[in-house]
């Protein structure tokens, strides 16, 4: 069998169509890698193909809850229309009789009000089998059957629980089960059961009839009262889910409404309330430099002008005190020099210059007179202190607008903000639907401690009827055909049992070789185990030491119990003899590095002529990549998008491109 193709509509994490082309690239590269993050929807494609197999008989999954309906209800992809529905195709190729036969299987489902309306298609060689559709579920079983899908489709949440031996008994009863037949006993011993019962109840005579009459009545009194109370517990359950669906509509209702913007509200009015405290303060520094200096920057140009004119009149006034003093001065120098009989050149041509110096101070002392001011030093001050108030009130103007800038904002951001009235009926609602729904799921608790109480009590009972019905037949079986029946009902089921531990016992030297073959091929300890054997009663695995000594499982690490689980697995596998593909979810778990590399170079290119593992970038991560690759046919990334809330599958592996 190979998988050639998976299409997902609208199904679980996956918007739209999306498509898988899943057949292998060749004979040496049957690996196909598909990654993705956690809630991308790795688990979903797993999930697909058993759906797409076995519908409502498909091994129930970790979200399989209630009933079939529901189950596919839930499927749906968020936001799409349950009357749209969902759907998932799957094409794959099987042998049989020799011949390659193409199927396709197609489901479909969509609500039709209160219930589920599912379609199944199957198609072989390209062309619709109505009779192939109708006994689907039973063909099915001729070539993967249910028994044995556990060992070629499984998780590594399954993987977890064979690693504790004494949970790996129950897998191995079903698998060894399956491939054997010994269902089919099974069914037969039960049926057996239930002729010797009903013989066995004709047969009670009458002093002992009464006391296993009342133990009749009591038993089918409590297993109709269980039926009630299961009744009972699945209207809860309804009641819980109809409760969480309120829930949700009125949370996201509250939440359009704009409830979470509400929260914000306090922080909100607390930053407008600071923002118009500053802007105050500015606007009252502003104030007090308008009352300064800062209004002489209007006129700073005539200031300058006034406190040059200032300066000139006090030169002047200087001056012409001056004037006088230096006409007697050099008059008396001239005289002096005569006297001295200087030369005549020399007197001329210094009193030129004493004349020229009177002269020009005479110029400056004719400077009228406009300031009136003897003094320009307060106009000089004033002109020196106003560049620096022109910048303290340029810096207070633009905190000023910036701060009228943020608060318009802070301001626009709270009037968007809803009244704390408005939304009050909503945030009631929600309130009130997340009361019902506490009070709903009390009630279900309650009434599944009921159904589990009255589940018990029945059990009691049966057993009590089982006791007197033994007592009956025993006492007394005067009908020899009726004797008879019992005898040889008791024989067969001896004999079925005995078969089922031949049939087992022959089986299970071969297996246990099959499952001791691939453990030593993933353990890196090769000289740990010697044997494996499996008890044909209880279906226990046991370890043995080269010694012969047995070896417990708590002696084993975590890593080495789970590739202890993966070879039951693999060697179970093998025992099924059919060349089916092998598709593992998560699939290395907590290994250590070492292990990972047995499984990466042992187990995986070597499982199957086709194998699909989902795994994180953190399982295989780079250098598993890299490790895995030359067996890797096909590889896909699932990719999540939060704004549609949907995965869609795009080729390549994350380090397609680094390999």
């Amino acid at each position: 069998m190979i998988l050639d193709q998976l299409t997902l509509r609208n199904f679980g994490t996956f918007s739209g169509k999306q498509t898988l082309n899943l057949s292998p690239a060749s004979a040496k590269k049957p690996v196909i890698v598909i990654g993705g993050l956690n809630g991308a929807g790795k688990t979903t494609i797993l999930e697909a193909i058993l759906l797409a197999l076995y519908g409502s008989l498909a091994p129930v999954s970790g979200r399989r809850s209630g009933s079939y309906d529901n189950y596919l209800r839930a499927l749906i992809h968020h936001g799409v229309p349950h009357t749209e529905g969902a759907g998932v195709e799957l094409a794959f190729t099987a042998y049989q009789q020799g011949a390659a036969r193409e199927y396709r299987i197609r489901r479909r489902w969509m609500s039709t009000g209160a219930s589920m309306r599912e379609i199944l298609d199957v198609l072989v060689d390209g062309r619709h089998d109505a009779a192939l559709t109708t006994t689907w579920s039973e063909h099915v079983e001729t070539f993967l059957p249910r028994g044995i899908a556990g060992l070629f489709f499984f998780d590594g949440e399954q993987i977890e629980a064979l690693a504790d031996l004494e949970r790996s008994r129950q897998v191995v009863n079903t698998a060894l089960d399956a491939l054997l037949g010994l269902d089919l006993v099974q069914r037969l011993t039960t049926d057996l059961a239930v002729v010797r019962r009903r013989h066995r109840s004709q047969q009670v005579p009458d002093e002992l009839r009464h006391e296993f009459e009342e133990k009749q009545r009591v038993a089918t009194a409590l297993r109709q009262s269980e039926e009630t109370a299961f009744a009972t517990l699945a209207a809860k359950r309804l009641d819980t889910e109809r409760a969480e669906k309120r829930l949700f509509e009125a949370s996201e209702a509250y939440r359009s409404a704009g409830g979470d913007l509400l929260q914000k509200r306090d922080g909100a009015e607390a930053s407008v309330k600071a923002l118009r405290h500053e802007l105050d303060r500015l606007e009252e520094e502003l104030r007090d430099e308008a009352g300064d200096l800062a209004p002489l920057l209007q006129v700073s140009s005539q200031l300058s002008a006034l406190a040059d004119q200032a300066r000139r009149e006090a030169a002047a006034a200087r001056n012409r005190v001056a004037i006088d003093v230096m006409s007697e001065r050099d008059d008396s120098i001239i005289a002096k020099l005569r006297e001295g009989k200087t030369r005549a050149a020399l007197i001329a041509s210094l009193e030129s210059f004493l004349l020229e110096d009177r002269q020009a101070r005479q110029q400056s002392a004719d400077e009228v007179a406009i300031a009136g001011v003897g003094d320009a030093a307060p106009f000089e001050a004033l002109t020196t202190a106003l560049p620096t108030v022109e910048r303290r009130l340029q810096a207070l103007v633009l905190r000023r607008d910036a701060l009228r800038i943020e608060l318009d904002q802070a301001e626009r951001l709270l009037v968007a903000m809803p009244d704390p009235e408005t939304l009050a009926p909503l945030a009631k609602q929600r309130d009130e639907a997340s009361d019902d729904l506490i009070r709903a799921q009390t009630a279900m608790a309650h009434a599944d401690e009921q159904h589990a109480s009255i589940r018990n009590e029945r059990g009691r009972a049966d057993a009590a009827h089982e006791s007197a019905l033994n007592r009956a037949a025993h006492a007394n079986l005067e009908a020899d055909d009726g004797r008879r029946i019992v005898d040889h009902a008791d024989r067969v089921r001896e004999t079925l049992e005995k078969l089922r531990t031949a049939a087992t016992r022959r089986h299970l030297t071969r297996i246990s070789e099959l499952i001791l073959e691939a453990l030593k091929r993933l353990m890196r300890k090769d000289a740990l185990i010697s044997a494996v054997s499996i008890d044909p009663e209880t279906y226990s695995v046991e370890l043995a030491r080269p010694d012969g000594s047995q070896i417990h499982a708590e002696q084993l690490s975590a890593g080495e119990r789970q590739l202890l689980a993966v070879a039951l697995l693999w060697g179970l596998a093998r025992a099924a003899g059919q060349p089916l593909p092998v598709v593992v979810d998560t699939p290395l778990g907590r290994l250590d590095r070492t292990h990972r590399e047995h499984l990466l170079s042992r187990y995986f290119p070597h499982a199957s002529h086709q194998v699909l593992l989902l795994s994180t970038d953190t399982e295989i991560d780079a250098e598993s990549y890299k490790q895995l690759h030359p067996h890797i046919g096909r590889s896909y990334r699932l990719v999540f998008d939060s704004s549609t809330n949907g995965t869609t599958v795009v080729p390549g592996y994350f380090w397609e491109d680094e390999n």
